[in-house]
């Protein structure tokens, strides 16, 4: 069952963070997280059409994903069937157990989910001006019942819309269509970067993660720029990308010996 006051303060963070100069796919991150956390789902994954590829599969791309103790599902499942849908005709999607019914829908996702363990699905459309961006997949490993309403999915999707539609891109205000480009390049250098913290200090994704955002916070940048700062310490110097100072949080001042009055 949902815990309504968890949905209520997962909101009220969402929302506080959208009116702040945020980073989006840090956003789009939390938002997945949350999602997760609040239908206790096996996973939820944030996907969203890139312009610059053909429609169908081929087009969706993941920018933010959690998943329940780290374990990882088959991509196409987050990327077809409902999800595919859901993100090309901007509507929710959803099987309710995919054990039962004799709905013939999506034959070869519900054949790839239920050996994965899955049961059940929802995704929610990401739209903005009457334009399907992509959605919020959700996953889970029991039949979907009647405790776990479609209200709270939409409303992370939508505010995942106005996330897209009112980010900006190096300090300045942009279009739906170019934050949408600078989320899915932004994802692939953030996932870059986590990588090399989590192998430089041998941690978890989470942990690397959770290190980036800290690292990018003390050096008083965003994580998308400090994730994209390690990428180029990792090229410059591949054997010891610490050697910049990038994976450390900066030195604290000294204080003054003494102050003139």
């Amino acid at each position: 069952m949902m815990n309504s006051a968890r949905t209520r303060l997962a909101i009220a963070e969402l929302t506080a963070t959208l009116t702040t100069d945020f980073d989006v796919p840090t956003l789009l991150h939390s938002i997945a997280v949350h999602a997760r956390d609040c239908f206790d789902a096996v996973s939820a994954v944030l996907i969203l059409r890139d312009p610059q590829q053909l429609a169908g599969a081929e087009g969706m791309q993941i920018v933010a994903e959690s998943l329940r103790d780290g374990s990882s599902a088959d991509p196409r499942l987050h990327i077809t069937g409902p999800g595919l849908s859901s993100a090309r005709d901007g509507a929710v999607t959803m099987i309710a157990d995919l054990d039962v019914g004799e709905d013939a829908s999506w034959p070869q996702y519900r054949k790839q989910a239920l050996a994965a363990g899955l049961r059940s699905v929802r995704a929610f459309p990401v739209v903005a001006l009457t334009m399907p961006l992509g959605s919020v997949v959700v996953h889970l490993d029991e039949p979907w019942g009647v405790a776990r309403p479609n209200d709270f999915g939409q409303i992370l999707a939508d505010l995942t819309a106005i996330a897209l539609s009112t980010g900006r891109v190096e300090g300045r205000r942009v279009s739906t269509g170019e934050t949408v480009e600078a989320v899915l390049h932004g994802t692939t250098v953030i996932a870059a970067a986590v990588g090399v913290l989590a192998e430089y200090f041998d941690l978890d994704i989470a942990a690397a993660r959770q290190r980036l955002v800290r690292l990018a916070r003390a050096h008083d940048v965003t994580p998308t720029a400090h994730a994209q700062a390690i990428v180029e310490a990792q090229n410059a110097s591949p054997r010891d990308p610490g050697a910049t100072g990038v994976l450390l949080a900066p030195p604290e001042l000294a204080p003054p010996r003494h102050i003139d009055i």
